[in-house]
């Protein structure tokens, strides 16, 4: 896999401890949520491996505490370079292709029981560019604790193999469908995550505060690892509508302040990683 020339990029986004709905003003309503047994209909499990058997999915299921949670176990036994195990969202309280470009932020509640990176994936209708990997991502490290990340939505790229099936967030954001959340890398073995409310958020900045890299620049470097190849469309699951969609009425997009901010937030950074040739925040 060619590495990136370019200096590691980067740019500063938010963590708070998980907020409880409660919190949150009565006229915001979330983009996603999983506080009853009806919005488990909003997921969909994805399950994929190069050789058959590498990826499997246990359970998916809600634990009470408005979280959707992952088990299952990823790994390369049988011969495959990748493996992919995770959640596709769709939105519970707007149109499923609604215009979120006035937003500037996506805030996610994410845990995992063993630290590691999730990739967070923001999903249009274009089937080609779905099958293909190549809506914008980015890759977040997770901890044990559930907490909500709010990611900068300019860190989300098309990864740089996808050539001409690149789409921008800008060009993603006029018909938002579907949030995708999937383990692709180690820790290889048993896999749980959670996901829990997805906000698109309106923060009113138009680029990303920026701050100095880490120290020893790209935070993967000296640990190379193949980057998992496009991930097709999980068996038994409903493509994507691959008709191109105009522009469509704008989503209501709560303030930076919709969650209760009960606890100081933590600032953490997302550079460019010359490993996942994406960014990659933590």
């Amino acid at each position: 896999m060619r590495r990136p020339s370019t200096l590691a990029l980067a740019m500063a986004c938010v963590i708070a401890p998980a907020a409880q709905a409660s919190g949150t003003p009565a006229d915001v309503l979330p983009w996603a949520r999983f506080d009853d047994r009806a919005s488990l209909a909003t997921a969909q499990a994805i399950v994929a491996s190069e050789v058959a058997g590498d990826a499997t999915l246990s359970s998916l299921g809600l634990d009470g505490d408005g979280l959707l949670v992952v088990n299952g176990r990823l790994g390369l036994d049988n011969g495959s370079r990748w493996s992919t195990l995770g959640v596709e969202i769709a939105p519970a309280a707007v149109d499923a292709d609604a215009d979120l470009t006035h937003a500037d932020v996506l805030r996610i509640r994410l845990a995992s029981a063993t630290a590691r990176p999730l990739r967070v994936r923001i999903k249009g209708g274009d089937r080609a560019i779905g099958n293909a990997g190549c809506y914008p991502v980015v890759v977040q490290m997770v901890t044990t604790t559930a907490a909500d990340y709010a990611i900068p939505l300019a860190a989300f790229r098309s990864p740089g193999w996808c050539g001409t099936k690149a789409v921008t967030i800008e060009q993603t954001l006029r018909a938002v469908e579907r949030v995708e959340v999937t383990a692709n890398d180690a820790p290889d073995g048993p896999v749980t995550f959670s996901v829990g409310r997805i906000d698109f958020i309106a923060e009113g900045r138009s680029e990303p505060d920026k701050s100095p890299p880490r120290s020893g620049g790209d935070a993967t470097a000296g640990t190379p690892a193949p980057v998992p190849p496009a991930v097709p469309a999980s068996a038994g699951r409903a493509p994507a509508s691959s008709q191109t969609v105009a522009r469509r009425r704008p989503a209501a997009v709560g303030p930076a302040n919709a969650a209760s901010a009960t606890t100081p937030s933590r600032r953490v950074v997302c550079e460019h990683s010359a490993r996942y040739e994406l960014m990659l925040c933590y």
